[in-house]
């Protein structure tokens, strides 16, 4: 059994009076057909639950499950996600390891009778395992889902088989446990760290969608959760049927790991606004189908916002603007992004700061998490909204000759430059720090009146 350190949050809790369905001893609170996500190796799984199951086991896959089926064999294509009593925890059989992984938690208690959004992401490698948009765990996979004989259910385990002291039949391992709205989708919706939308809206990557609010038991939308629709889902085709290409989704992550918050906008027509704000999109990436979304002054209505018609917003003491992220070891390539300016608002040559987070997959399938943050410049006479990192070769190698000739206009600096005057300089291969103080020096001068 491997073990992963969670990491530790402030739960994000959405409560809500008349309570969600339950699943209980004689009827489910909603399961798929058989075969959705059959072959799938790219997929997002996510719920509202709010439980106060106490149970456990020493065997993995027959602990009180949120969602998921198990299959006869090892490593034999299910998932599932679990408590421990109280725990959250998760196992798989599709991992390049040949066997089954599991995970569990050692500090990220669910069963508090509060409501918490859960999330599962196969990015193709690894699965991710979100509680209230952090990520807890993760395992690897690599290999596809089998689905054809037991479908994925809410609440509780389906299986294909039977086994010594199973008194339950083809559902077991229930959990007491609340659902709220529920959705599975073919690809990759979170990949940081987001803040859960406390309803979730049909699209084109929607394969089941569950709104378990009133007091029957099931209410889903049909339209793309139908095998027979596959045909009318060219994206199900893609995702399901070739996996190794996965898609990115809107997500809704803000700035920080809060709900919605106090914010200006400032719309491309000059317009400026004042409420709370949240950013669509893993990462704050921006494309064409990411929006920003915006609650005015202090109404509840949210306005949607194309990147193309905002120019940036506030947010406290820190200003974003959509930028297109050139090449760097954070590998995001002319990706279109919300970044932090650090230098005044005018300023002829300005510095940006971009905040990622990456994943260290190890030999044995743990997983590291960390924060990194990298610096990008905007060039002087440009306009076409691209920044670029230190590294990047429109600077070194060559960096005397290279940045010299982008600061003509300024015959001292150009110079200083040139003659790798050596707080205005750096090599291919100087420190990140040395870096920062070179392009810091070169800003502040240009910028003099």
């Amino acid at each position: 059994m491997r073990y992963i350190t969670a990491i530790i949050f402030t739960a994000f809790i959405f409560c809500i009076t008349n309570c969600k369905a339950q699943y209980n001893n004689s009827s489910r609170v909603t399961s798929t057909q058989n075969g959705l996500l059959n072959g799938a190796s790219v997929f997002t799984i996510e719920f509202w639950v709010r439980t106060t199951e106490n149970n456990g086991s020493n065997i993995y896959w027959q602990r009180p499950f949120l969602f998921g089926n198990e299959t006869n064999g090892d490593n034999s294509g299910d998932f599932g996600i679990t408590i421990n009593y109280g725990y959250i925890g998760m196992f798989e059989g599709i991992s390049t390891l040949n066997t089954d992984q599991q995970f569990l938690s050692n500090s990220i208690r669910v069963n508090d009778n509060l409501w918490h959004h859960i999330a599962a992401v196969n990015n193709g490698q690894t699965i991710n395992l979100y509680v209230d948009g952090n990520i807890t765990g993760s395992l690897i996979a690599g290999r596809q889902l089998i689905t054809t004989n037991t479908p994925l259910t809410f609440g509780a385990a389906s299986l294909d088989h039977s086994f010594n002291g199973n008194t339950q039949g083809n559902i077991n391992f229930i959990s007491d446990s609340y659902f709220g709205e529920a959705r599975i989708s073919s690809g990759i919706r979170y990949g940081a760290r987001f803040t859960p939308s406390q309803s979730f809206n049909n699209d084109q990557y929607t394969l089941a969608l569950f709104h378990l609010d009133q007091n029957n038991n099931q209410s889903y939308n049909q339209n793309n959760n139908n095998p027979n629709y596959n045909n009318q889902n060219p994206n199900y085709n893609n995702q399901i049927l070739n996996p190794n290409v996965p898609v990115t989704f809107d997500a809704s992550e803000p700035i920080n790991n809060n709900a919605a918050q106090a914010a200006t906008l400032y719309i491309s027509d000059s317009t400026v606004l004042y409420g709370k704000l949240l950013l669509g999109k893993k990462d704050w990436s921006l494309s064409n189908d990411t929006y920003i979304r915006f609650f005015e002054g202090n109404s509840k209505k949210v306005k949607y916002y194309k990147p193309e018609e905002i120019k940036g917003f506030q947010m406290g003491d820190s200003y974003y603007e959509p930028k297109q992220l050139g090449n760097g070891p954070v590998n995001v390539p002319y990706k279109k992004t919300m970044v932090k300016r650090l230098t005044p608002p005018g300023s002829k040559m300005a510095m940006y700061e971009y905040n990622t987070h990456t994943v260290t997959k190890t030999s044995t399938g743990y997983s590291e998490y960390k924060n990194m943050v990298a610096y990008f410049v905007q060039l002087p006479n440009t306009t076409d909204g691209k920044v670029y990192q230190f590294s990047d070769n429109k600077f070194t190698p060559k960096f005397e000759t290279k940045v010299s000739a982008m600061v003509q206009d300024k015959p001292a600096l150009a110079d200083k430059i040139k003659n790798k005057d050596k707080e205005f300089f750096y090599s291919f291969v100087t420190q990140d720090t040395h870096q920062l103080e070179v392009w810091w020096n070169i800003i502040n001068e240009y910028n003099k009146p």
